[in-house]
């Protein structure tokens, strides 16, 4: 379902320093509207199916952990979307910088409990969402650690659609997704446990793997990374959610909505939350 994007000329914007880069192309901060904005730049033939996709999805979200699509604008032969910018960087350079930043338990779960409410939106929505490349990198982090944003739809389709394909990133894969299986909402839900254990161990899930060919004969076989990694003092109920979450059948994986019920309970026992200092 095509969703209506406010064309935005591109004079009405100004780019400023690059904020980040990947594959498809460049991000840059920038001015617009008196709104602090983030502006990726896509490059000319990077895959331009994938980005309608994104544009269509991210016109059809309104949920506050998830980043906000803008507009649209063209210059040269590179399309442009004007998006939310979110100061904090990624979940993931933040994990694993090398300064080492502290937070706690009460963080970890703050975290958890944020991108599973925007999973859990997503796989609500008609016809159901699912993002496909749910990691510790595609979440971004704002107001001093204290809110999430989910980024990045490249890869995200709508259950209308025959999603056999083998998309995302391998380490947060679900078996079936390694398999070429007909997957649904659940491989998100794996996705999800793989990333708390990121947050709680402060870990790469299965390091020891470095091959891709050996990355999917261990989760093919089932193999999950170490509980007993995980932070100390973490709840037994909570080690159990992520258990659960990472079954190798999916049908004995918990919903995205219910998970994200659990760990509110769990947030909210835990206390207020301070900013973080990085």
């Amino acid at each position: 379902m095509a969703a209506t994007v406010e064309e935005v000329p591109y004079e009405e914007f100004k780019t400023g320093e690059v904020i980040g880069s990947g594959f498809f192309g460049v991000v840059y901060k920038a001015k617009w509207r008196n709104l602090e904005i983030a502006v990726k730049r896509i490059l000319p033939g990077r895959e331009d199916k994938k980005i309608e996709r994104e544009i269509n999805h991210l016109a059809r979200v309104n949920h506050e952990n998830i980043v906000k699509l803008y507009g649209r604008s063209k210059h040269e032969d590179s399309f442009l979307l004007l998006m939310e910018y979110v100061d904090g960087g990624s979940l993931s350079s933040f994990l694993h910088a090398n300064s080492k930043p502290s937070y706690s338990l009460s963080h970890a779960l703050n975290w958890a409990h944020q991108i599973a409410e925007g999973v859990a939106y997503l796989h609500a929505m008609e016809p159901k969402v699912i993002h496909r490349d749910i990691k510790p990198l595609n979440a971004l982090l704002c107001r001093k650690g204290l809110s999430l944003k989910i980024c990045d739809f490249g890869t995200v389709v709508d259950l209308s659609q025959s999603i056999s394909i083998n998309a995302g990133t391998a380490r947060y894969k679900a078996p079936e997704v390694f398999r070429g299986l007909p997957i649904n909402e659940k491989c998100d839900v794996y996705s999800w446990a793989i990333t708390f254990w990121e947050i709680l161990s402060r870990k790469i899930p299965l390091e020891q793997y470095n091959a891709i060919f050996e990355l999917s004969m261990a989760i093919n076989a089932g193999e999950t990374p170490k509980i007993s990694d995980i932070m100390a003092g973490c709840p037994e109920d909570v080690v159990s959610v992520i258990t659960a979450c990472w079954d190798k059948n999916p049908q004995r994986r918990h919903s995205m909505a219910l998970v994200a019920y659990i760990i509110k309970k769990f947030v909210s026992e835990a206390g207020p939350l301070q900013p973080i200092q990085y």
